[in-house]
């Protein structure tokens, strides 16, 4: 029986638990990637956002935050881009997508 209420409690804590958890930091993902896959944007749009044209990485900082969003759904889906950016738009889950999207809008 004790067995059961114990099991019946690691169940009740990982349907609860997620809805305390931190949200996602679109900075650290942005500077550090996601641990799950993403790499950091930064290896390419620079440290400023402010990009890199010698490969082809555009300026991020500043954009709206639809416009980012809007992208990396169609990268995740195929759609534009190269493979980096179609693995690493996949590799974020929606919060982890709005983080870096406002992060990156907020930036002057």
């Amino acid at each position: 029986m004790k067995l059961k209420a114990w099991m019946a409690v690691v169940a009740a804590i990982m349907v609860i638990a997620p809805a305390f958890a931190e949200p996602p930091d679109g900075k650290q993902i942005f500077l550090h990637g996601n641990g799950a896959g993403a790499m950091p944007c930064a290896a390419c749009h620079g440290v400023d956002a402010r990009g890199n044209t010698s490969i082809g990485a555009p300026k991020l900082a500043g954009l709206p935050v639809g416009v980012i969003e809007s992208a990396l759904a169609q990268f995740a889906h195929g759609g534009g881009g190269n493979a980096s950016m179609q693995y690493i738009a996949q590799a974020l889950n929606p919060a982890e997508t709005d983080a870096v999207a406002s992060y990156l809008a907020n930036l002057k």
